[in-house]
């Protein structure tokens, strides 16, 4: 049975990644699409001796920083956002794509007023140095590309702007899923279209394996990207840049997979932790291995949604 797929975007923020309580609502801070050829031949690690991941420890906290910000008073949280989930759209590509991945991911769990939030264990700090190095070179390439130009040599994650999106996964004969997550936007085009950002370290045509046509197309799709930018580079010097619908990269898939098998896998992991998180006050950790499930306790419930959020919603 085919599993379907709806989201639209409602509404925008900008966060610091210095403290992500710290948040403005809107596209104002949004970065634009700066094609710039003359940056072809130019080094992506340049900066890279004094790159910082800030990245590193998000949970949760613009997501519900922005609910705050946008809720009407009096209102219980599950009508407010009518939605089964809230959790970013990260850890929603890393479920699509497990069941075809030789990867493992865990997140935690934790029911609060009826809504379930979900936030992947990752310990970005901990990156390997060559995982680390590209995403690096992503960031640099995305600074290279966008407005306003940054007058640091080292690219940083020092603010991120995300829009917030409202999805159901629908199967037939089954209760449909609702999430509501956020997706970073890496920059808009002259249009106001989000625009995605990739590095690859060969040339595109000879890069369509599995696991990445899975990644890209799965991180676009859940947020209605329609448009990459690749930089192509040779060891650390860009080498060509080409621009993409997102649908050529569904296109140039083997075909092992299918964009309905993976939303289909969303629905089937997100209705196994609802059917185990019951009751308000409950957490539970979720790891996940090539499509099968498995769930232990975890006394982190607070961590991920913490008492102040709890005390705006008391039902």
């Amino acid at each position: 049975m085919t599993t379907t797929f709806r989201a639209e975007s409602v509404g925008d923020y900008w966060t610091s990644c210095e403290n992500r309580w710290n948040i403005e609502l809107g596209r104002h801070r949004n970065k634009r699409l700066f094609f710039n050829p003359c940056v072809i031949g130019m080094s992506l690690e340049e900066g890279y001796a004094h790159f910082e991941n800030e990245h590193g420890n998000e949970k949760l906290e613009g997501i519900l920083a922005f609910i705050m910000k946008t809720s009407r008073s009096s209102i219980p949280l599950k009508e407010l956002l009518q939605t089964d989930f809230v959790c970013r759209r990260g850890l929603l590509r890393n479920i699509a794509i497990n069941q075809h991945s030789s990867n493992y991911i865990s997140f935690f769990g934790v029911r609060q007023r009826g809504v379930i939030f979900l936030c992947e264990d990752k310990a970005f700090g901990g990156l390997p140095d060559k995982l680390r190095r590209a995403m690096y070179y992503s960031l640099k390439f995305e600074q290279l590309m966008t407005l306003p130009q940054s007058r640091h040599v080292t690219a940083s994650k020092t603010q991120e702007t995300k829009t917030m999106i409202q999805a159901s996964f629908e199967k037939e004969g089954a209760e449909p899923i609702r999430v509501f997550y956020a997706a970073e936007v890496d920059c808009l085009d002259p249009a106001g279209n989000p625009v995605e950002f990739k590095t690859i370290s060969k040339p595109l045509e000879t890069g369509w394996d599995k696991n990445r046509t899975m990644a890209w197309y799965m991180q676009c799709a859940l947020a209605n990207v329609k448009t990459v930018v690749v930089g192509e580079r040779q060891r650390v010097s860009l080498r060509n840049i080409k621009i993409l619908e997102t649908e050529m990269i569904y296109a140039n898939r083997n075909h092992s997979w299918s964009r309905e098998s993976c939303f289909e896998h969303i629905h089937t992991t997100l209705s196994f932790v609802k059917h185990h998180l019951t009751h308000d006050g409950m957490s539970l950790k979720f790891t996940a291995i090539n499509g099968t499930n498995y769930v232990s306790t975890t006394p982190y419930g607070e961590y991920i949604v913490p008492q102040n959020f709890l005390r705006h919603f008391p039902f």
